[in-house]
C-alpha cells in the first residue's frame, strides 16, 4: 500500500465533518442554542468528482444526519429534565437549553475547491447561522480534515473573527480614501438581481468572498467565480484604474483576457468579463 496517497473519501467522511462544524459552531443566547443551518463543503476536484453525480443524495444523507443530531440533543435535554434531578434541583440547570434551527431547513452544498487551496484527501466547510438571502452571522468555523492525520482543532475565537475582518489599511492607504465620492460604478446582474457598486476608495476586491475570503463586492453566481476573482486599483497620482486578475478561471476586459496574475489598465469604461459566467459593466467617473 501507497502511505503517500490519501485516502479516498466517501459519505461518511462528509457526514463526520459537517457534524463536527455543527458542533463548534454552537451560538448560545438565554435559554436556547441556534446551530447552524447552512453548510458548504469544499473537496479538491479530484475528491470532488466520484460525488459530482451523487450530490444532491449525500447532501440529503447530511440533512437527515443534521436532524438526527439536533433530535438527540434535543431528546436529552428533556430526560435530564426530569426525575432525580429535577428533584434535587438540577434539572433546570440541565433543561435549560434547547437546540434550534433558524429557518425552515437546512442548506448543504458541496463544492469542488476551484482556487486550488485543497489537497486531495481534504474536507472544508463553512457554516453559517442563518438563511442564505440574510447578511451572514459569522457563527460556525472553518473546519479542515487531511487524511491520514487526525482533525486538526477548529481555530480559537480571536483567530476565527480575524478571517472575516477587512485587512488593516496603512496610513498612506487611509489617505488615499476619497472620504464618499464616487469614483466609477460598477453594474453587474447575479442571482440577488441587477445591482450597482459604488467605487468610493482606490482598491476594490471583487469575488464571491467566505469567511477568509475578504471581498468588497460580493456576487452570488456560479463557483467558476471565485472567492477572491479580481482586483481593481487607482492610482491617486494619476487617478488610472489597474484591473488584477487573481482568478482561476480567468478575468477579461471587452473580451481581452488579462492574464492570471498579471495586471491590465480600466478604459473609462469597460465590459469585465469573470470566467465567462458574469458581465461587470465598468464606468469611471
Amino acid at each position: 500500500m501507497n502511505r503517500g496517497v490519501p485516502a479516498r473519501l466517501h459519505g461518511d467522511d462528509l457526514i463526520g465533518e459537517v457534524l463536527r462544524n455543527m458542533e463548534e459552531g454552537l451560538f448560545r443566547i438565554r435559554r436556547k442554542t441556534i446551530v447552524p443551518a447552512i453548510y458548504r463543503i469544499y473537496l479538491s476536484p479530484r475528491d470532488y468528482e466520484p460525488f459530482r453525480d451523487v450530490a444532491p443524495f449525500i447532501a440529503g444523507e447530511i440533512r437527515a444526519a443534521l436532524d438526527e443530531r439536533l433530535a438527540a440533543w434535543n431528546g436529552s435535554r428533556r430526560k435530564f429534565g426530569s426525575g432525580l434531578l429535577e428533584k434535587i434541583g438540577a434539572g433546570e440547570a440541565a433543561s435549560a437549553t434547547e437546540y434550534v434551527r433558524l429557518g425552515d431547513a437546512w442548506t448543504v452544498e458541496i463544492y469542488p475547491d476551484l482556487d486550488g487551496k485543497l489537497q486531495a484527501g481534504e474536507i472544508e466547510v463553512y457554516s453559517e447561522l442563518g438563511a442564505p438571502q440574510k447578511a451572514e452571522y459569522g457563527a460556525g468555523s472553518l473546519t479542515r480534515r487531511i487524511f491520514p492525520e487526525k482533525a486538526a482543532p477548529a481555530p480559537d475565537s480571536a483567530a476565527t473573527a480575524a478571517t472575516a475582518q477587512p485587512p488593516a489599511a496603512s496610513q498612506a492607504e487611509e489617505e488615499d480614501r476619497t472620504k464618499g465620492i464616487v469614483l466609477a460604478y460598477i453594474r453587474y446582474a447575479d442571482e440577488g438581481g441587477q445591482r450597482v457598486f459604488d467605487v468610493v476608495k482606490n482598491q476594490v476586491v471583487i469575488g464571491r468572498g467566505g469567511r477568509s475570503y475578504w471581498v468588497d463586492l460580493k456576487l452570488e453566481t456560479s463557483p467558476d467565480v471565485s472567492r477572491e476573482h479580481c482586483r481593481i486599483r487607482r492610482d491617486p497620482e494619476t487617478g488610472r484604474f489597474t484591473i488584477e486578475d487573481v482568478s482561476q478561471f480567468g478575468t477579461a476586459v471587452n473580451g481581452k483576457p488579462v492574464g492570471q496574475n498579471a495586471s491590465a489598465e480600466l478604459p473609462k469604461r469597460a465590459t469585465i468579463s469573470l470566467a465567462g459566467v458574469i458581465d461587470l459593466q465598468w464606468e469611471a467617473v
